[in-house]
């Protein structure tokens, strides 16, 4: 997969990566939009998940590339994951016991 950045660089690739970033967030909210039926939308559910599911394929790929080279630290990755996660459920926890 380096023969990606190889070939176009590393700058290009990470302009690629903000783009299908800003791509996701779009389909993203596109979803959400027909999920909450406030702001109809003309897409139906199957294609707003066809849109996500391709986006964030985008994405993944782009990631792969910058894990796959010397560029990022899967390994640091995954790590704060790990701490994001766990802040993510406290926090849904300690909102829940807020709320009883």
């Amino acid at each position: 997969m380096n023969d990606i950045i190889d070939t176009i660089g590393l700058p290009a690739v990470l302009e690629q990566l903000a783009e299908e970033c800003s791509e996701l967030a779009q389909a993203s909210l596109k979803y959400a939009r027909l999920l909450r039926g406030e702001n109809p939308t003309p897409k139906t559910e199957a294609e707003c998940l066809e849109a996500l599911t391709e986006e964030i394929a985008d994405v993944e790929l782009c990631n792969s590339l910058l894990m796959g080279g010397d560029y990022v630290d899967f390994d640091a990755v995954m790590e704060v994951i790990e701490v994001k996660d766990k802040r993510w459920h406290r926090r849904i926890q300690e909102a829940h016991h807020e709320e009883q």
